[in-house]
Formats: structure tokens, C-alpha cells, sequence
């Protein structure tokens, strides 16, 4: 048995495409992933989301911030880059404390 697995072999011509299925899901799971984090930041106010689990760390709540900053950005949409980068700039500016 010296011969390497190959996962092509094992699973067949029956998952042709499973890889692009895999990663057509794991895009619309991040969109949507993005979008309603979105939506709850919006709804709720950036200042006030950032302010209300005085138990989060900023330095998560400063990265989560970045991913969806990031993310808006490769789709353009900097209006909401603009709203999230607000709280990113109060995080900043507040750096090792609870907000």
C-alpha cells in the first residue's frame, strides 16, 4: 500500500464539482453571514453595538469590524464602509479598554 490516496479516485466522476459547490456555499454563507451583521450594527447603532457587551474585548470587536470593512469594500459598497469604519475609529482610539 505505498500508493497515495487520491481523493478524485475515492469520490468518483458522481462529485465532479464538489469543490466549486463547496465554495459557491461557503460565498453565500459569508455574504449572508455579512450582510446580517450588518443589518444588526445598522439597526442598533455603531456606537451603541460597540458600547453595549462591555464584556467583548475591542480588540475583537475592532476585528470584527475590519473583516466587514474589508468584505464591503471588495463589493464596492464603501457607504457601508464609511458607517462601520466610524466605530472602527472609536475602537482605535480607545485601544486595551472595554468600551
Amino acid at each position: 500500500m505505498d500508493d497515495d490516496f487520491n481523493m478524485d479516485d475515492f469520490l468518483g466522476e458522481e462529485f465532479d464539482g464538489f469543490q466549486e459547490r463547496m465554495q459557491d456555499f461557503h460565498d453565500k454563507m459569508r455574504a449572508e453571514s455579512m450582510a446580517e451583521a450588518y443589518r444588526f450594527i445598522n439597526e442598533v447603532g455603531i456606537l451603541f453595538w460597540i458600547r453595549k457587551d462591555m464584556y467583548v474585548k475591542n480588540s475583537r470587536k475592532l476585528n470584527i469590524l475590519n473583516k466587514m470593512v474589508e468584505y464591503f469594500c471588495e463589493l464596492e459598497e464603501f457607504e457601508k464602509c464609511a458607517y462601520l469604519m466610524k466605530g472602527v475609529r472609536v475602537l482605535d482610539s480607545k485601544e486595551n479598554e472595554t468600551v
